[in-house]
């Protein structure tokens, strides 16, 4: 890595740090809803690294994140790559129930969450029996969270066609990347 590119990476790292340490959090027990929304060919094995921890392979895989300290800290490192925010229950509910599937068989398989006997089949042990508990259990994260998030396959969202032809028209729609 060039001295310029490592100057460019601390300045980047100290500004996000500072706007994310004037960033209020709503409360202790935060959800955020991660986007990746940019490629990550040539970047650093850190960033690859970090986004694949957070199973995002995908251009617009989303997952659900309990917000801490330390999970700031390492959406300042891919924040080029992702945009994130707090989502309400309303949309926590609609995207469980439009586009949520489960991890099952060792994680190879993915299946709709339409039956509440595999979820109560893989989470009953946390007391989480329904769709609706699920729901509750991703919507205001408890100390299951990571297990239970861990059940759900990354979303994938889909984009209108025209977005992706036009850069520029591109991000006006999809947002800036970053929080």
């Amino acid at each position: 890595m060039s001295n310029t590119t490592q100057h460019s990476t601390a300045q980047h790292s100290h500004i996000c740090l500072f706007s994310f340490s004037l960033l209020s959090l709503p409360d202790k027990h935060s959800l955020a809803f991660v986007v990746h929304i940019e490629r990550i060919n040539g970047m650093s094995s850190l960033v690859q690294r970090t986004i694949a921890r957070f199973c995002l392979s995908k251009i617009f895989g989303d997952v659900f994140m309990k917000v801490t300290p330390p999970t700031i800290k390492t959406l300042c490192i891919v924040e080029p790559y992702v945009t994130w925010g707090f989502p309400n229950l309303k949309s926590v509910q609609e995207l469980i129930l439009k586009r949520g599937q489960a991890k099952v068989k060792n994680k190879v398989e993915t299946i709709p969450l339409t039956d509440n006997t595999v979820i109560e089949k893989h989470l009953g042990k946390f007391h989480v029996i329904c769709l609706e508990d699920l729901i509750h259990e991703i919507a205001f994260p408890g100390k299951n969270f990571q297990v239970i998030a861990g059940f759900l396959h990354p979303f994938q969202l889909s984009i209108a066609d025209h977005t992706t032809k036009n850069r520029v028209g591109f991000i006006k729609e999809v947002g800036s990347p970053g929080y």
